[in-house]
């Protein structure tokens, strides 16, 4: 634990810490010269998602049908690109695949329908539209295609807390996953918000990408909201499994009135849980005093204590000593079974 940052304090309990608590962890961070931050609310900005969007590549798929039934070659062009070009600007919509593979479709029907004729070019169109949507049944007037796209296998790489769609399917991150060559859709998930989203080119054979997708901010409410106590009856250590925040400090209730039970932790790793009480103050010193947490050394603050108890009684022998408290001479002096009073 360096003294460079504020540690991250984090609060394992139901209940927010009471008045004695908040002392305790005061007078611990204190002790040590640690300076304490809470965790922030930071998270991942979710993508604004516009359903508009999809009405209206809908609107445009329907006018290239109508184009290529009509033989209107130019017609079908322009909104086959039109669709096409509102697709690419928005991989973030749940349906792009899907939409995707349509425009495909739309492709290969006006190069079987419309002169000039390219069935290999249509078969290829038929092909990428598969590899985004696993393939249907033709339609009326649509052949489809004698062969599929090439299979590929693709490992994606994201960041801590997000979860990763390819064409509409959650496929596990860091392991390879069965798809087709072509293009897909790629959206990053976290916690149920879409927060990030393209379109990847997946090559024939195996492949990886890496997201440059938002995840799990560090130090974040929602970086440390899973770290928990562990133990039988007694609490004896912090799971932190999956906390990325490099300096933080766990903290919990401790088993009697103002006490707290504390570790210090790097990421997912903690060490012992130590209890650590309320400070008290000394006597004689008018010194805050905390009490053992669980240290086997002499406190610094007993040493200045007890030195300035022996000095005031030191002081006040030489005083009694030299007669300065006598009773001056002349006054009476009164002698009660042995004793002498002045």
């Amino acid at each position: 634990m360096t003294g460079d940052a504020p540690a991250t304090l984090v609060w394992i309990a139901p209940a927010p810490p009471d008045e004695t608590q908040a002392g305790a962890v005061h007078s611990w961070a204190r002790e040590r010269g640690i300076a304490l931050a809470d965790p922030s609310h930071a998270a991942p900005e979710a993508l604004a998602l516009d359903d508009r969007v999809a009405d209206a590549i809908e609107e445009l798929l329907a006018s290239a049908r109508d184009a290529v039934v009509a033989h209107d070659r130019a017609g079908a062009d322009h909104a086959i690109e039109a669709a096409e070009a509102r697709l690419r600007a928005h991989a973030d919509l749940p349906q792009a695949a899907w939409l995707m593979a349509e425009v495909e479709r739309a492709k290969s029907t006006r190069w079987r329908r419309t002169v000039p004729v390219d069935p290999e070019a249509a078969d290829r169109a038929w092909a990428r539209a598969e590899a985004l949507d696993g393939g249907r049944v033709a339609g009326v007037g649509e052949p489809g295609a004698a062969a599929a796209a090439v299979p590929a296998r693709i490992t994606v790489e994201a960041p801590a807390g997000d979860r990763v769609w390819i064409d509409g399917a959650v496929i596990p991150t860091g392991e390879p996953a069965a798809t087709r060559a072509g293009l897909h859709a790629v959206r990053a998930i976290w916690r149920g918000r879409t927060v990030w989203a393209t379109w990847v080119d997946v090559p024939g054979g195996d492949s990886t990408v890496t997201l440059d997708a938002p995840g799990t901010t560090p130090c974040s409410l929602a970086d440390t909201s899973s770290a928990h106590l562990v133990g039988g009856g007694a609490v004896d250590a912090v799971d932190a499994t999956g906390v990325l925040c490099p300096q933080w400090v766990a903290v919990a209730p401790g088993p009697a009135t103002g006490t707290i039970r504390v570790a210090l932790c790097a990421a997912g790793r903690c060490g012992p849980v130590l209890d650590w009480h309320r400070p008290v103050l000394a006597m004689f010193s008018g010194t805050p005093v905390a009490a053992a947490d669980h240290a086997s050394r002499w406190p610094a603050w007993a040493t200045w204590s007890l030195v300035g108890a022996g000095a005031a009684i030191a002081v006040g022998a030489g005083i009694l000593a030299s007669g300065v408290l006598r009773a001056p001479p002349g006054e009476t002096i009164f002698v009660s079974g042995g004793l002498k009073t002045e």
